[in-house]
């Protein structure tokens, strides 16, 4: 149900216009989303911290605005997922009772871009603990130290993972902009089950450095918000190169990304509307979806993707992660320095991880020096299989721009490719889970993506949670 407050559901645009036109303040908007973080987090469980200096920058925004700065995200609040540093008195945690006290004393590359484009950091997001690499058959959203994540549209439904607390807390208007991470899934999955938009960018488009890893090959972060124009401005001022970041040096140049954000640049643009398995209910909504499309001079093709069972299941990871999280905590002033003493740590309390640690048992069998020829080779296959031989041959023999699926099927490949993807919501189903596309393309494609998801918006309403 929408509410009177003109604050519920503002976007960038609006902000920015009221803080103009002195209708309102950042001070203000801080402090509306204060206070729906106190109505809602005992229930959705969705933010871990508040940043106790939220208020205090939202003032030095107001400052700035009087001066005449103009900042692309000057006074707006982002709420931050707890596995990205933060520096001040912000832990960051990954949701685990082992790192309940960690201080990073540090901003990670992507929360220092963020500042320096003037948002405010109103704290940490819930996850699922450890980005869902902690064990398995753990339920989405729970962490040690955030509890259960729930879905504002409903308790019972999937609220995803593993980026559930920054998706919840968008959806449910008690942050603007949120960032997420991802290694498989974990941005557009949460995305699509809270009926947001999120962008999972190309690998090495924003910098992992302050990011608790999983895999070097396959981790990035990436805004999460309840428009594209806004999820777009958040991209565009966490992109950049980073020395400590190999793979974000020489990224390729182009236009702004705020200026595909015009419907007719998606005209004549061919998309690859893949055929899935759905429920009747689910692919009427999905042939409306695709109707939308080329109601918007989009010319679709019918394509089926390569099949994923050639790739690797988890042994990658288990090998990457080793090595990544064991850097991380050598960077740290943490008593642990390995793997196995995280293990040992929950070992000694286990009431504090009760569904096990079965993830963390498995990697660290690896020796984390990654020259195993299983990991080699299967890397490498990885890449050809879901890169080289699938959604890039795929694209250039149908000539198309973009593959368009429907909910969140199927990331694992675009996971494996390091390659773009971004969801836009699209309608509630009779359970009352949100259903939406998720539009898929080449590395560095996030122009295209965006020309074609922006084509699509235009013709939808997000739906609202019944809070």
């Amino acid at each position: 149900m929408t509410e009177p407050n003109p604050f519920f559901e503002l976007d960038i645009e609006t902000a920015h216009l009221g803080y103009k036109e002195g209708t309102f303040t950042a001070r203000n908007v801080t402090a509306y989303y204060l206070t729906r973080i106190a109505a809602l987090n005992d229930k959705l469980r969705a933010v871990i911290q508040v940043n106790p200096d939220a208020l205090f920058e939202a003032e030095a925004a107001d400052r700035a605005f009087r001066r005449g700065d103009r900042l692309p995200l000057l006074g707006i609040p982002v709420l931050i997922k707890d596995n990205v540093e933060t520096a001040g008195q912000m832990k960051t945690t990954a949701g685990a009772v082992a790192l309940a006290h960690h201080f990073a004393g540090r901003d990670a590359h992507l929360v220092q871009s963020l500042r320096a484009s003037g948002a405010i950091i109103l704290g940490k997001a819930n996850l699922s603990e450890w980005a869902n690499f902690l064990t398995e058959g753990m339920p989405n959203g729970w962490s040690g130290v955030g509890g259960q994540t729930l879905n504002p549209y409903g308790d019972k439904l999937d609220v995803g993972g593993s980026s559930s607390g920054s998706a919840s807390a968008v959806a449910a208007n008690m942050t603007l902009l949120a960032v997420g991470s991802e290694t498989s899934g974990s941005i557009i999955h949460p995305s699509v089950h809270n009926g947001i938009v999120g962008i999972k960018p190309t690998v090495g488009l924003i910098s992992r450095s302050g990011i608790i890893p999983i895999s070097r090959s396959q981790d990035t972060a990436g805004p999460m918000a309840r428009t594209l124009r806004d999820a777009v401005l958040a991209l565009e001022a966490m992109v950049g190169e980073d020395p400590a970041d190999p793979a974000t040096t020489h990224l390729p140049a182009g236009p702004p990304y705020r200026t595909c954000l015009d419907e007719r640049q998606a005209v004549g643009m061919r998309v690859g509307i893949v055929k899935i398995d759905l429920s009747e209910e689910e692919q009427a909504l999905y042939d409306e979806a695709i109707a939308l499309l080329k109601q918007s001079g989009i010319e679709v093709v019918t394509v089926e993707l390569p099949s994923t069972t050639s790739l690797d299941q988890g042994d990658i990871l288990y090998h990457e992660f080793k090595l990544g999280i064991e850097a991380y905590l050598a960077s740290t002033t943490l008593s642990y320095k390995t793997l196995s003493d995280l293990i040992n740590w929950n070992s000694s309390h286990p009431e504090t991880i009760p569904h096990g640690q079965k993830t963390f048992e498995k990697a660290d069998e690896q020796s984390g020096r990654l020259i195993e020829a299983t990991y080699l080779t299967r890397r490498l296959d990885d890449v050809r299989h879901a890169k080289t031989d699938g959604i890039d041959r795929l694209l250039a023999e149908r000539a198309l721009h973009a593959l368009v699926l429907p909910h969140d099927h199927n990331y694992d490949m675009a996971a494996k490719a390091g390659h773009p993807t971004i969801t836009i919501p699209y309608a509630v189903k009779q359970s009352g889970a949100p259903f939406g596309l998720s539009f898929t393309g080449t590395s560095y494609a996030e122009r295209d993506l965006i020309r074609i998801a922006y084509a699509f918006e235009r013709h939808v309403t997000r739906p609202l949670p019944p809070l």
